[in-house]
């Protein structure tokens, strides 16, 4: 499928900038011709107008005159006979045989006479008529050439558009490849987890099948696992729906002032009993009056998310849960002294389905789901989201909020955040 549309982009690339570098190729031609034909169309009105001065002071055959380099000067009577011509012996018998049948009063025609063409200007005068015919051989030269240069800058525009078809593809391709990708490694990910449990299901149901004379009480340890293979297989399905909803735009947030302070004094005391059972300390440092703007169900979600994520993977030490704020931003920052995450692992944490250690994450019940939906909840709320880490000694979970929702902040916002 990639390889056809990236055939068609190339194509579609390289015929816009074919087309686009000889249009203005096309635009150079004639705009030249038309300049050039405007010169001379104003030099032989002016030499019009001087010879008729002229031949108007001085009536007769035999006046001085000396026409211009190019220029040939042929003055007929009523009859069609050459009454005055200059120069006198330098105008052949063809062109004068063309300019009697040739003009139009006033007005300017091209004629072409042995291979050598000529620029017409005809005017109408006491017994007759004064036709000047002005070669075109320098224009007509300046022409070939110009042409001759944007025909062989054609073939080479030929080249140049083929590769910059290839680039600007290839660039174009990149995010909708990625995207193709990361649907396919979606799709192929939580098949792959929802297996798993289906998996499980099957195996134990078939056994109460196997045995259906004993009863609920004798068989109570396999429906415990069928109940908690349910139960991670239904979370999992909502996270998925989550972020199916979330990628198209479905979900609308209900934004409102949110006391933040309150809604992590309520989140720590949820999980202070767990961190007391694994023998964890939960520290908390926030502000006593502490807002944003923003929606309290998934800031709660989100605040859950990464706090379970820190308990999962600390096994002895603390965990801390610092705000603060400057006026305009809120930094939540929530640090665990775990396992940590390796450097190469770090970029990843976020990515949908990404593990670091399958193994303990599975017997901990995630499907790596968790910090994908927190990281889309931050970016809901206009904020950012990253992670520091040091492999044994922790890690550092830092989210940033605007107070207040400011479109024409965000972008700028979001990149002093990032750098």
């Amino acid at each position: 499928m990639f390889n056809k549309t990236r055939y068609r982009l190339v194509l579609l690339f390289s015929l816009v900038f074919f087309l686009l570098f000889n249009g203005l190729g096309a635009v150079l031609y004639y705009s030249t011709e038309k300049r050039l034909y405007a010169q001379t169309d104003r030099a032989m009105k002016n030499e019009m107008n001087g010879f008729t001065f002229i031949s108007n002071r001085q009536p007769g055959r035999n006046f001085p005159f000396r026409p211009p380099q190019l220029m040939t000067f042929v003055q007929w009577d009523a009859h069609g006979n050459v009454q005055f011509q200059a120069p006198r012996d330098g105008v052949e018998e063809p062109l004068l045989e063309t300019l009697k049948q040739a003009g139009v009063e006033g007005a300017f025609v091209n004629i072409t006479v042995q291979d050598s063409e000529y620029r017409v200007l005809t005017k109408t005068v006491p017994n007759g008529r004064l036709q000047i015919a002005y070669n075109l051989e320098p224009e007509r030269n300046v022409l070939h050439n110009l042409l001759f240069l944007i025909g062989t800058g054609s073939l080479v525009s030929l080249l140049i558009a083929v590769m910059t078809g290839l680039f600007l593809a290839s660039r174009a391709l990149v995010p909708i490849q990625k995207a193709w990708e990361q649907q396919q490694q979606f799709v192929s990910d939580a098949s792959h987890e929802l297996r798993t449990p289906l998996s499980v299901l099957q195996l134990h149901l078939e056994r109460l099948f196997r045995h259906p004379e004993r009863t609920v009480e004798q068989e109570s340890a396999k429906i415990a696992v069928m109940i908690d293979e349910t139960k991670r297989m239904s979370k999992m399905v909502g996270d998925l729906l989550t972020l199916a909803r979330s990628d198209s735009h479905q979900f609308q947030l209900q934004y409102t002032k949110v006391e933040l302070a309150g809604m992590i004094v309520k989140v720590a005391n949820e999980f202070e009993d767990l961190c007391r059972l694994k023998g964890i300390r939960l520290r908390t440092y926030t502000p006593e009056a502490l807002s944003m703007t923003g929606d309290p169900d998934y800031l709660h979600q989100l605040l859950v998310i990464v706090l379970d994520n820190a308990l999962k993977y600390t096994h002895k030490g603390s965990i801390s849960l610092r705000t603060e704020t400057d006026g305009s931003y809120v930094t939540i920052e929530i640090a665990d002294t775990g396992i940590g995450i390796k450097k190469e692992d770090l970029p990843h944490v976020f990515d949908r389905f990404y593990r670091a250690d399958k193994a303990r994450r599975r017997s901990d019940g995630g499907v790596g789901l968790g910090l994908s939906i927190a990281k889309w909840i931050v970016e809901a709320h206009h904020g950012s989201i990253r992670a520091e880490s040091n492999e044994g000694q922790g890690t550092v979970i830092q989210m940033r909020f605007p107070c207040e929702w400011n479109p024409k902040l965000l972008k700028k916002r979001r990149r002093i955040f990032q750098s």
